[in-house]
């Protein structure tokens, strides 16, 4: 297996990942090694996660006529007298 091995400041890794604040302005060891873990019919099969309906349970039937309006009533009320 390949890999790759280096020491450097951990600066360079700032705009990567978030490091401890302990691990800042020091030197560190980083280590590369291949994900060989990935299967792609597996990534296939899943079917994609939806958000639709999550917040269904939260819905307030008696607010949604006052939802509908409430824009254009906040428009007027802000700008009737300009």
């Amino acid at each position: 297996m390949n890999f790759v091995r280096k020491v450097a400041n951990s600066n360079i890794l700032a705009r990567i990942i978030d490091l401890p604040e302990n691990l800042r302005n020091k030197k560190v060891e980083i280590l590369v090694f291949p994900y060989d873990n990935v299967n792609e019919e597996d990534n296939l099969a899943q079917k994609p996660k939806r958000a639709r309906g999550l917040l269904e349970r939260y819905k307030n039937k008696d607010l949604q006529d006052l939802e509908n309006g409430a824009w254009a009533k906040a428009v007027l009320d802000e700008y009737e007298n300009s």
